[in-house]
C-alpha cells in the first residue's frame, strides 16, 4: 500500500492531531461446532436431584425354552435374575468461567454491554468443556474397525463400522462424530455426494449433515481427542454408548466485588460424562488434527 512516510505538519500523528478510533462493535472469537447433547443420552440429568452418582439398571436378554404341559415348566424354566451390571454415571466435575470487569474498564470502554458480550462467551466455554470431556471417551468405544491413525477415511470403512455394529445388534439410531478432515474425504466420495444415489446428498449445514444412503446424520466438531500423532479420534456410536448428566443447569451469577473493584459474572455448574455401553460405539482415526 502506498501511503506517504511524512505528513504535514510533520507532527500531525505525534501531536494526536489525527486520532485513532477505536470501535464500538467487537468481533467474537471463532466457535466450534457443538455436538454432546445431541449424540450422547442425556435423559439421566433429570434423575439427578441429589447424590453424585446415578445407578443405570442394565436389562439381560432373556431366553426361552419349551412347555411341558405335564410338569411345572413355568417353574423349571423361571428367569431368577433379568437385570446385567448396572452402569452409571459419576458427577465429579465442577466447572466454572468467572469473567471481571473493573471499575476503569467499565467506565472507559466504547463497547457496548461488555461484561454481558464475556459471559455470553463464558456459557459457551462452559459447554465446551462439555464437548471436550464427552470426545475424550470415544477411544473407550470399540476399537476394531479404528483402523491407523492418519488414514484417509473411506466408505469401505464405513460400512466395516455399521456392519460390525449391526452384527452386535446395536440399535440403528447412530451418529458419525467427526472433524473437518473426514468431511473433506466424504466430500470425495461419490455415493455421498451424488444426485445418483440421493436426491439428497450429503450436505452441512453448520456442523450437521446427512449420509443418505445410510441414514446417519454427521456432527463435525473441532473438539475431538487426539492420539499421539496425526488425527482425531472420530466415532460411529449409538446415544447409549455414552451418558452426559448435568446435574442443574448452569449457575450464572452477577455480583460486585469491591476488593477488586470490579463486577464479576461467573458461570458454573457440575455434571458428569461415562462409557455406558462401549460396545454401541466404535471409534476410527481421522486423517488430521
Amino acid at each position: 500500500m502506498a501511503w506517504p512516510t511524512t505528513r504535514q505538519p510533520t507532527d500531525a500523528l505525534t501531536g494526536q492531531l489525527v486520532p485513532q478510533v477505536w470501535s464500538a462493535k467487537v468481533l467474537d472469537h471463532t466457535r466450534s461446532s457443538l455436538f454432546a447433547d445431541q449424540v450422547v443420552s442425556t435423559e439421566w440429568a433429570a434423575m439427578m436431584t441429589m447424590g453424585d452418582y446415578i445407578y443405570i439398571p442394565l436389562m439381560l436378554e432373556l431366553t426361552g425354552a419349551a412347555v411341558d404341559p405335564s410338569g411345572d415348566s413355568a417353574i423349571t424354566n423361571l428367569k431368577t435374575a433379568i437385570t446385567d451390571t448396572a452402569v452409571g454415571i459419576t458427577i465429579d466435575i465442577w466447572w466454572e468461567i468467572p469473567v471481571a470487569v473493573d471499575d476503569s474498564v467499565a467506565r472507559q470502554t466504547q463497547v457496548p454491554g461488555l461484561l454481558e458480550k464475556a459471559a455470553n462467551n463464558a456459557a459457551y466455554g462452559w459447554k465446551k468443556k462439555l464437548d471436550g470431556d464427552t470426545a475424550a471417551l470415544f477411544s473407550s468405544l470399540t476399537s476394531t474397525w479404528a483402523g491407523s491413525d492418519g488414514q484417509t477415511f473411506t466408505d469401505d470403512l464405513l460400512l466395516d463400522i455399521m456392519e460390525g455394529l449391526d452384527e452386535a445388534d446395536i440399535p440403528t439410531e447412530r451418529a458419525l462424530v467427526c472433524d473437518p478432515s473426514t468431511i473433506a474425504d466424504l466430500r470425495k466420495i461419490d455415493k455421498f455426494m451424488s444426485f445418483d444415489y440421493s436426491t439428497n446428498p450429503l450436505r452441512l449445514a453448520g456442523y450437521r449433515g446427512m449420509i443418505d444412503p445410510y441414514g446417519l446424520p454427521v456432527y463435525m466438531t473441532n473438539n475431538l481427542t487426539a492420539p499421539a500423532s496425526a488425527g482425531n479420534y472420530g466415532a460411529v456410536l449409538h446415544k447409549e454408548a455414552i451418558g452426559l448428566a448435568v446435574q442443574s443447569p448452569m449457575d450464572v451469577e452477577k455480583w460486585r466485588e469491591p476488593r477488586r473493584h470490579s463486577w464479576i459474572i461467573n458461570t458454573s455448574g457440575f455434571f458428569g460424562v461415562d462409557v455406558l455401553r462401549a460396545t454401541f460405539g466404535a471409534y476410527f482415526y481421522t486423517r488430521k488434527k
